[in-house]
């Protein structure tokens, strides 16, 4: 009985043990997954954060401003997203002055940010001209995180992440277009309509006679969606629908000078709103003229400070009217391609024998909902979207 007894006890010891053991595995695993779907968690955070760093960067880098700047707004990006909820573990709190060339920084959390420019969305670092299309890359490493169970065995935890954003190409679907119409110069142009940058086109004519839609009570107008209470609207930028090139799309017949005044001249502040903002620089002329009075906020009476860039570019079809058919109502023509106008002046509210809207052909424009293709191109309308990273594994 004793022998029997002896047995069992060291049986007894040895399920402890076992289980001691057992516990111990299980613990580590536990561990583990809790710290890498912290990592997992994190690495989606930060790469949020660079990504819409890295967006914010080129639309500043589209304005053609400098390195300094295009680096500050990647940083105040960086920034306001570590500070939402969730994201404490992406602690940015310091400010920094950036010099032409001096773009990478330590973080305050230890990571480091690191800001490089491209006119080729496939090559990092690159040259850029003044004429160029520039990229951004943007990339911020080892963000160290609170390591918790695995950190008993010495193992720290940090993240990274890379974004790259620019200009698209030009677009294959266009949405959120103007209501107004050009014809081509070129129809076989299928990139600018035979148009040449600088060149004055009459948008929308005083008289249906005198307009290139050869078409009774056409003036140049379109009617998206066949409600002229809408056109107003529109017209100031409220337009939701889609465009492909290639697709026939008819006109309105009519002047409806006020409705055309009313929705085009919110962008020389004109009963602009939040919905539909003035321009920041609303004197008359050229584009050139635009820029330099951008550039010297003088006079200031010409100046919204709380304007919106670029508002006064008007992203319209350009049809082919040669091909046009139908007459009044049922006319159509088909669409060459998307045409950039910057507006040289306010459209006039009466029939006083004024010209029409006038307005300056530009080499490309920035759409805010458009599908496009894969090769980046100089010309034509475009958005600001994400690239995949040839460096690393970003978007």
């Amino acid at each position: 009985m004793k022998f029997m007894y002896r047995g069992r006890h060291k049986q007894s010891g040895l399920v402890v043990i076992l289980f001691t053991i057992a516990l111990t595995v299980l613990l580590g695993f536990a561990a583990l997954a809790i710290d890498v779907n912290h990592v997992v968690l994190n690495k989606s955070r930060i790469q949020n954060g660079v990504d819409a760093a890295a967006l914010a960067g080129a639309v500043v880098a589209d304005a053609g401003e400098s390195q300094a700047k295009i680096a500050t707004a990647v940083l105040q990006t960086i920034k306001n997203y570590s500070a939402l909820d969730g994201n404490s573990d992406i602690t940015v709190d310091q400010d920094v002055s950036f010099g032409e060339g001096s773009l990478t920084v330590k973080l305050s959390d230890e990571g480091t940010l690191r800001i490089q420019f491209s006119n080729d969305p496939t090559s990092f670092p690159g040259t850029i001209g003044s004429n160029d299309d520039t990229y951004v890359r943007v990339e911020v490493t080892d963000v160290a995180l609170d390591s918790f169970l695995i950190g008993i065995l010495g193992i720290g935890k940090s993240v990274s992440a890379t974004a790259v954003a620019g200009p698209s190409s030009s677009v294959e679907q266009t949405c959120n277009l103007v209501p107004m119409a050009a014809c081509a110069v070129d129809g076989d142009d299928s990139t600018n309509g035979g148009y040449v940058v600088g060149q004055e086109q009459e948008l929308k004519s005083t008289s249906w006679k005198d307009n290139e839609i050869q078409s009774p009570g056409n003036f140049g107008l379109l009617d998206f969606l066949d409600d002229h209470s809408l056109l107003r609207d529109h017209l100031a930028g409220g337009y939701k629908g889609c465009l492909n090139i290639g697709d026939d799309i008819g006109v309105k017949p009519g002047g409806s000078v006020g409705n055309v005044a009313k929705g085009l001249n919110t962008r020389f502040n004109d009963d602009s709103s939040e919905e539909y903002p003035s321009d920041k620089w609303i004197g008359e002329g050229s584009y050139s003229d635009y820029e330099a009075g951008l550039a010297s906020q003088t006079p200031a009476s010409n100046y919204i400070a709380d304007g919106e860039l670029y508002r006064r570019t008007l992203q319209i079809p350009i049809i082919d009217c040669s091909k046009g058919s139908g007459s009044g109502n049922n006319y159509s023509a088909p669409v060459v391609t998307i045409g950039c106008f910057f507006m040289k002046k306010p459209a006039p509210t009466n029939n006083s024998g004024d010209e029409g809207v006038i307005a300056e052909f530009r080499p490309n424009c920035l759409v805010n909902n458009a599908s496009f293709g894969q090769t980046p191109s100089d010309s034509g309308a475009y958005k600001i979207q994400l690239y995949k990273d040839p460096l690393g594994s970003g978007a």
